[in-house]
């Protein structure tokens, strides 16, 4: 009785931690028997201080500690995710030390198991394995995971057992065409960028050196080697064409020196060239507006993007006219403006023409483009009063 908050407690002089207070209640976590400086067991003196008074009360032999107890601890063990069938690069390894927690303990036999999963230990080239501790009281071997999935690991000596676990999965590293077919019209001569994705499930690829070679056909590329970037892929520059329609050509990426992907390039007949608006079509802004671009795509009949191929682009601009009348013909509204233009599809089949317009004046803008013998769209773009 008489506590008071900021009175402190002390075993065997070595003081103790106090986390609250009451008028009779103390409450503190004490220290350990090493922090004592012993390694047998004791009875301890507990005493109670009020530093403002200067007043102590001790209760004696009032708090008993037994003996420390030898401890066996994990050191060491595979983590996280580890090659099926090859030796994991850390190994499993345990420490016994006296319960003084410094002296190692010779001699123990441990014994090293997987609790789930399969593994070779190769301390002994088996399932299971008993190793003794050492002059540093440490037993450790290598593991060998036998088994994909979760792999969970045990070793268990007199003084205490100890588990560590991961997950054992195959080796995959695999290089991946991005873009496996590029698609160009006939005779055109087109540079387009492969792509390679190379990946690794046990590291990055990153830097890896990818080398590249033509196969078959009319294709080059350049540079013949080149790495694999931060994000997983390697590219270089490809010549290909001219092709005849159906003609191919052939190159390929290979890492690891036999891990390849092909890209193939195939010629386009220019009769099975098509037009498609990506964006910009249906556009209507005010007469004070301005119509952005319009993004065309010339591809084949199959939708594959196509590229090298022509696109003639012929544009007129309109001067506004309301709705026909219910009676009578339809005015003819005035040509205020006219261009003709080409382009030439990219490596995406891709084209960008910018429509002809006279600011601040209500207009309409007929867009009509053509490519091959088949390939034609003609767009309507408005600038309304």
């Amino acid at each position: 009785m008489g506590f008071r908050t900021g009175n402190t407690v002390t075993v065997n002089g070595v003081a103790a931690t106090v986390s609250s207070w009451t008028a009779n209640t103390i409450v503190a976590t004490v220290p350990s028997i090493r922090a004592l400086g012993s390694t047998t067991a004791l009875v301890a003196d507990v005493a109670v201080t009020d530093l403002s008074t200067g007043g102590t009360t001790v209760m004696t032999q009032s708090l008993s500690y037994a003996a420390p107890v030898p401890v066996l601890s994990l050191v060491s063990a595979p983590s996280g995710q580890v090659q099926l069938s090859q030796p994991a690069a850390t190994p499993f390894a345990v420490k016994v030390l006296n319960g003084d927690g410094v002296t190692p303990v010779v001699g123990e036999a441990v014994t090293f198991t997987a609790t789930n999963g399969s593994v070779q230990f190769s301390a002994c080239g088996a399932a299971s394995c008993t190793v003794s501790t050492g002059a540093n009281g440490i037993a450790s071997t290598l593991i060998t995971p036998m088994s994909a999935g979760g792999i969970t690991l045990q070793a268990t000596g007199v003084d205490g057992t100890a588990v560590a676990s991961f997950t054992a999965a195959t080796r995959v590293q695999a290089a991946t065409a991005i873009q496996a077919s590029e698609y160009i019209v006939e005779g055109a001569t087109v540079e387009w960028g492969p792509q390679l994705s190379v990946t690794d499930n046990f590291a990055s690829t990153a830097g890896l050196p990818v080398g590249w070679q033509a196969i078959s056909g009319a294709v080059s590329v350049s540079p013949a080697s080149s790495q694999v970037n931060s994000q997983e892929i390697a590219q270089t520059v490809a010549t290909a064409g001219p092709l005849m329609a159906g003609g191919q050509a052939i190159l390929s990426g290979c890492a690891w020196t036999n891990t390849c992907a092909s890209f193939t390039t195939v010629g386009v007949d220019v009769a099975d060239l098509r037009l498609i608006a990506v964006s910009g079509a249906g556009q209507i802004v005010s007469a004070n507006g301005t119509l952005t671009p319009v993004v065309l795509q010339v591809t084949d009949t199959a939708s594959h993007p196509v590229a090298g191929a022509v696109v003639q682009i012929y544009q007129t601009v309109d001067a506004w006219e309301a709705a026909c009348p219910d009676r009578g013909r339809c005015p003819i509204p005035p040509v205020l403006g006219s261009l003709q233009s080409s382009g030439v599809s990219d490596a995406n089949g891709l084209l960008t023409s910018v429509p002809q317009q006279i600011p601040g004046i209500a207009e309409t803008t007929n867009l009509a483009a053509a490519t091959g013998t088949q390939g034609f769209i003609s767009l309507a773009l408005q600038k309304q009063p």
